[in-house]
C-alpha cells in the first residue's frame, strides 16, 4: 500500500514534507457523518506526517470542506450511498465539483431515515458522474453482511465495468475479505485504492502504523473502549433517524 500503487489522479493532493511517517488514507469518516473524528483532531494528527487523505463521509461533504479551510490538501471526496445500501467512493479534482455534485444529486435525494442511503440507485449516480472529472472506487466489495457486495448485489459485475478502481484494503475488515477484494481487482484489471474506513482516530493511527510497518501493540483498555465507541456509532445513526423524522 504505497503511493506508487495509486493512479496519477491523486498525485496533485499528496503533501510531501520530508517527514519520516507517511499517511495515505482514502477512506475515513468525520463528525459530519457517522465518525467521531473532528477537523482539529485530523490537522493535529497530520502535522508531523507526509500525507494523502480523503474524507469520505456518508452522503455528506462538510468534513472534507472544513479540512481544506484548515490548510489540509485533502482529496475532495464522498462515500455515496444508494437506495439498496450499495456504496461508491467518489473523488473529484476540485472542491467546486464536489459541492456541485452534492447539492445537485445527493442532498435532494437523501434518505429520510438512513444516513448512508439515498433514494437513487447506483446507475443513476454512475450516469450523473459522467459529467464530472472524477474517480470512482468500490469500497469493501467483500465486506460483512449487507456490505458484501460481491455476494448480495447481482448487478455488481456491471458496476465493476463502469468504475475506475476496487478498494483492495479496508482496515476495518479481516485480511481474508481484503484478499477477495484484491483478487477481484486483479481479475478485472482495475486500479486500486485503500483506506482505514476509520470512524475513530485510533483506527487512523493503526492504519498509519500498518503503512509504515510500525508494529502495533495490543492494548486491552483500548479494546474495551472500542466497544463503547461502537455503541456510540450506533447511537449516532439512531439520532440521525430521529432528527430527520422530525424535519418538515
Amino acid at each position: 500500500m504505497k503511493l506508487k500503487h495509486l493512479n496519477n489522479f491523486f498525485m496533485d493532493f499528496y503533501k510531501e514534507r520530508g517527514k519520516e511517517v507517511t499517511l495515505i488514507d482514502l477512506h475515513l469518516h468525520t463528525t459530519y457523518s457517522d465518525g467521531f473524528i473532528t477537523g482539529k483532531v485530523l490537522v493535529n494528527f497530520l502535522k508531523d506526517k507526509n500525507y494523502l487523505i480523503s474524507v469520505t463521509d456518508h452522503n455528506a461533504i462538510g468534513g472534507n470542506i472544513i479540512l481544506r479551510k484548515m490548510g489540509i490538501n485533502v482529496v475532495p471526496g464522498i462515500e455515496l450511498g444508494c437506495e439498496d445500501g450499495f456504496e461508491l467512493l467518489v473523488y473529484f479534482k476540485t472542491e467546486d465539483d464536489l459541492i456541485y455534485f452534492y447539492t445537485s444529486y445527493v442532498r435532494p435525494n437523501r434518505n429520510k431515515y438512513r444516513m448512508s442511503k439515498t433514494t437513487k440507485d447506483v446507475f443513476y449516480y454512475l450516469k450523473a458522474l459522467e459529467n464530472f472529472q472524477c474517480y470512482i472506487s468500490i469500497p469493501h466489495i467483500a465486506g460483512v453482511a449487507q456490505k458484501n457486495f460481491i455476494k448480495n448485489k447481482d448487478y455488481i459485475y456491471e458496476v465493476i465495468e463502469k468504475v475506475n478502481a476496487i478498494e483492495i484494503h479496508n482496515n476495518a475488515l479481516p485480511n481474508s475479505r481484503n484478499k477477495i477484494a484484491k483478487n477481484i481487482q486483479k481479475k478485472y484489471k482495475k486500479d486500486l485504492t485503500f483506506g482505514s474506513d476509520a470512524h475513530f482516530l485510533t483506527e487512523v493511527e493503526k492504519f498509519c502504523n500498518l503503512i509504515n510497518q510500525i508494529k502495533y501493540k495490543f492494548d486491552l483498555l483500548e479494546s474495551l473502549g472500542k466497544i463503547k465507541l461502537l455503541l456510540g456509532l450506533g447511537k449516532k445513526h439512531l439520532a440521525y433517524m430521529i432528527y430527520r423524522s422530525k424535519e418538515k
